[in-house]
């Protein structure tokens, strides 16, 4: 259903050092990806960083979009559009209502979600429930599966919930969100310290005493023996983000 319509999206990969922009039809992205810093720290900029993106994604397109809807980070109110207090984010502290401030801008519907939620949601529309499904059908089952639980590892920790085809979104917007619950092994922190890209990063410098800003990539490497580093830092950074 999706692949076969030509009604354009712009969209935005929203974080806090990066703001990525691009544009979807059909499923596709139609433009090159536009990547300008968050300027996170001061609203002014950050809101001016938002109007440059989408308009310079507008300049490439064959049609004038239909919506925008894109990734933020939160807690906030995504229904609003509202973004709440952020931690990378900082110049958002007290609420700032971005979802409308967009559309008064460009004059189309905005809708924002956190990228776990919508990773999950795509899964359940157009990528991994449908194509279950479709191998299902092929295979001559009658099974046909509509729930999905997507997880992202990355800088953070997300994940989404859908049921039935609908999006969990919960009585304050975080249905599916798992980033902040509770840490099994550091209870003064939340769970996201211990499973994304930043707590490997800080349990490898921990225990090896090395300042150097390895990648994952970089510490897996060194687990396996490829990489010169401290081996057992880096196997002990993976054990605990597996634990």
């Amino acid at each position: 259903m999706y692949s076969n319509d030509n009604r354009i999206v712009m969209t935005l990969d929203a974080g806090g050092t990066n703001l990525v922009f691009s544009a979807i039809r059909g499923g596709e992205e139609i433009v090159t990806p536009i990547t300008l810093p968050s300027c996170a720290c001061h609203l002014d900029q950050c809101l001016g960083q938002l109007l440059t993106g989408f308009t310079r994604v507008c300049e490439q397109l064959p049609e004038a979009p239909v919506a925008i809807s894109f990734a933020f980070p939160g807690p906030a109110d995504y229904p609003a559009g509202i973004i709440g207090d952020l931690p990378n984010f900082p110049s958002f502290r007290g609420g700032v209502a971005l979802g409308p401030y967009l559309e008064e801008k460009f004059g189309i519907p905005v809708f924002i979600n956190n990228d776990g939620d919508l990773f999950a949601y795509g899964e359940a529309l157009t990528g991994a429930l449908p194509e279950i499904n479709r191998r299902l059908e092929e295979a001559g089952s009658i099974k046909r599966y509509k729930n999905l639980l997507g997880v992202t590892l990355g800088t953070g920790f997300g994940a989404g919930v859908v049921l039935n085809g609908d999006l969990l979104v919960g009585d304050n917007a975080a249905g599916g969100d798992i980033w902040c619950f509770r840490n099994k092994k550091y209870q003064q922190y939340i769970v996201e310290e211990s499973v994304s890209i930043r707590a490997v990063q800080h349990i490898y410098r921990l225990l090896s005493g090395e300042a150097s800003p390895f990648t994952p990539k970089e510490i897996f490497d060194i687990a396996e023996g490829t990489h010169p580093g401290n081996r057992e830092a880096a196997r002990a950074a993976f054990a605990e983000l597996g634990e």
